[in-house]
């Protein structure tokens, strides 16, 4: 399946938080790779190969989306990638900047270093799944880049050892993420709020 979808779980309790009151709720991580999650149960949107996203995964999308936003309030999706910080039982294969291991209890497995055309390509999954994203009827997104994933793990000069236009200077090292913002926002049009966790 092209996503791993939003189930009734989703929507009862986001509905249960959109009535009690919230102004604005923000999910949990919608990874863009169903292949590299944070952890198995994510929702997961993967655009890489078209035709896109099949119209079961979207309308289990918009029941979550119209659900979250029942009381009036913004829902906004957050939108990521786990990199290197996908467990060992979800793959054995996770991507990152450079093959910089997480080593912690020996649950997660070397990186494999993303090549120039693999950071394209996300920088387009992060776009196509932002699009998604609001034609499910979320009123904005949030774009992970913190926690050590995949953005964040390019902003760092301990797990970004790249000597390309990706890394060493902070600039470089920004790139992706800058990247990313500017592609989420020309896709998504200037009237849809695109933030940013960082």
């Amino acid at each position: 399946d092209d996503c791993l979808r939003a189930t009734s779980l989703h929507e009862n309790l986001y509905r249960q938080w959109s009535e009690g009151g919230s102004g604005l709720l923000i999910t949990g991580n919608v990874m863009i790779d169903r292949h590299i999650l944070e952890r198995p149960g994510n929702v997961a949107i993967d655009v890489s190969h078209p035709p896109s996203v099949s119209e079961q995964a979207k309308a289990s999308l918009r029941r979550w989306a119209a659900a979250a936003t029942v009381n009036g309030n913004h829902c906004w999706m957050q939108i990521s990638h786990a990199g290197r910080q996908s467990p060992r039982y979800v793959t054995g294969k996770p991507l990152a900047p450079s093959a910089v291991q997480l080593d912690m209890l020996g649950n997660y497995a070397t990186p494999l270093a993303l090549t120039e055309a693999g950071i394209v390509d996300r920088i387009d999954r992060f776009a196509r799944a932002a699009v998604i994203a609001r034609e499910a009827g979320f009123t904005g997104v949030q774009v992970h880049g913190a926690h050590g994933y995949l953005l964040s793990s390019f902003l760092s000069p301990v797990t970004n050892l790249r000597t390309d236009d990706w890394g060493g200077s902070l600039a470089n090292r920004a790139r992706f993420l800058l990247e990313v913002i500017r592609a989420v926002r020309k896709a998504v049009g200037g009237d849809f709020p695109v933030a940013l966790k960082l």
